[in-house]
């Protein structure tokens, strides 16, 4: 069976004739059968963000799909019988690795799922070597704390006491070289009990799945000192192997209850990894020119504040009034505020076009941003607009008020969507805040 691949942000027509190949329906009748078909799955699409509607074009029947920013994949139901047969996949617009762009971010954005096992689990499954490098983070940061419980532990020993197991003491005292040898049960107070060794035994199966070929080797290159040194803890130290996922205590410190999440997260790769799940491609978009921006705030001495609320307040106020404007970055340095919105738009590949949806959107875009800038008190204020591109590009435009001799500097910023030369986009947007 075909897997229904699209872009997100983007509509497809598929006619009744294509798909019907898989269906084998009817062909007097395709409404009803495109009908059943969005009817068994409409969950699927809801999840996915994808309006399913029937269409016609050149007097051909058929399903319109319109994605939205989700990206992701899922299992399908035949109209016929209402049996899963295929998978929708959702792909990203321009060509982004999720996989690479998920380790950048790590844990500031993760995947949703559904409890839907998709039809072929080995196609397009969702990014998971980066649970195993939040394990490590979090195993070296609990090593840090002071986590020691008693043990309790057999050890053998010259005199008898309480909790000598004397059954034993009989059955092995019939040969004389055994006679002073009593096998007590002893409760020692150790960083090595028996939870710890279970939370090793996960940091092996986490270096055995990054090292896997599923894991890019440019990031195991990144890591490479990391594993080296976990590996080498793990040969000094005992492991032990889970009997069940971990139990997160109400007075397990911070470090320790994260561990724990993100071992339970390890336990369950199996299972998740073949479910139903989604990213939200603007939103990762947005996370990684946050990531971009606080570099180039180091570099250039400026404090980043990412998704900063602006509350609007009043009296009486209907319920379709904002509660808050949301800036996804504000830069600030020196008593002046540099606002910059990411805008998961194809506006920087277009940049000869003149279409009327490209108009209307960026002139959105600069609405919002220029309310961002209003915010700022000085009379020369720069925003910043980041889409995505397949090359770095900056085009300036300046917005003048000569009534109140107010000017705004707008830059367009085109950004690939990659985490190849990551540090030369951050030179240059560097370069541009400091000028």
């Amino acid at each position: 069976m075909s897997v229904i691949q699209i872009q997100c942000l983007k509509e497809y027509f598929i006619p009744f004739a294509k798909i019907n190949i898989d269906w084998k329906r009817d062909k007097r009748y395709p409404e009803q059968a495109i009908q059943r078909f969005i009817t068994f799955n409409r969950d699927v699409f809801s999840f996915l963000g994808v309006s399913a509607n029937i269409d016609e074009v050149n007097y051909e029947k058929g399903i319109r799909l319109v994605a939205s920013n989700f990206i992701g994949a899922a299992p399908l139901r035949t109209p016929s019988s209402g049996k899963y047969y295929t998978d929708i996949h959702v792909i990203p617009r321009f060509g982004e690795n999720i996989s690479e762009l998920a380790y950048l971010l790590k844990d500031t954005l993760e995947a949703e799922y559904i409890d839907k096992t998709l039809y072929q689990s080995d196609q397009m499954r969702a990014p998971f070597y980066f649970d195993c490098i939040n394990y490590f983070n979090s195993f070296l940061t609990a090593l840090n704390d002071p986590w020691n419980k008693f043990d309790s532990k057999i050890k053998t020993e010259s005199n008898p006491c309480s909790s000598t197991d004397w059954l034993k003491y009989i059955q092995k005292s019939i040969n004389p070289s055994n006679t002073l040898k009593f096998e007590n049960r002893k409760n020692i107070l150790s960083r090595e009990h028996k939870e710890w060794q279970e939370l090793t035994y996960m940091l092996n199966i986490a270096i055995c799945e990054f090292e896997s070929f599923r894991t890019p080797a440019l990031i195991k290159q990144r890591y490479f000192s990391i594993v080296a040194t976990l590996k080498k803890y793990i040969s000094e130290h005992q492991s032990v192997k889970p009997m069940a996922t971990f139990q997160i205590r109400a007075f397990d410190t911070p470090k320790i209850k994260k561990l724990k999440e993100n071992a339970n997260k390890l336990l369950a790769h199996n299972s998740t990894n073949s479910k139903s799940w989604r990213i939200d491609s603007a939103e990762l978009f947005e996370r990684y020119v946050q990531y971009i921006l606080r570099q180039v705030g180091d570099i250039c001495g400026a404090h980043i504040m990412c998704n900063k609320k602006i509350s609007i307040t009043g009296e009486h106020r209907p319920t379709w009034v904002l509660r808050y404007l949301e800036p996804d970055i504000v830069l600030h340095k020196e008593n002046k505020f540099y606002f910059a919105d990411a805008k998961y738009k194809a506006h920087m590949l277009n940049v000869h076009s003149s279409s009327t949806d490209l108009k209307d959107t960026f002139r959105s875009d600069l609405h919002q941003i220029l309310a961002y800038s209003s915010f700022d008190s000085t009379k020369n204020k720069t925003v910043i607009l980041v889409y995505p591109c397949n090359k770095f590009k900056n085009i300036k435009l300046e917005a003048v008020n000569n009534i109140g001799n107010v000017r705004n500097q707008v830059f367009l910023i085109g950004l690939p969507f990659t985490t190849v030369g990551l540090d030369t986009f951050i030179n240059q947007l560097s370069e541009i805040l400091k000028n």
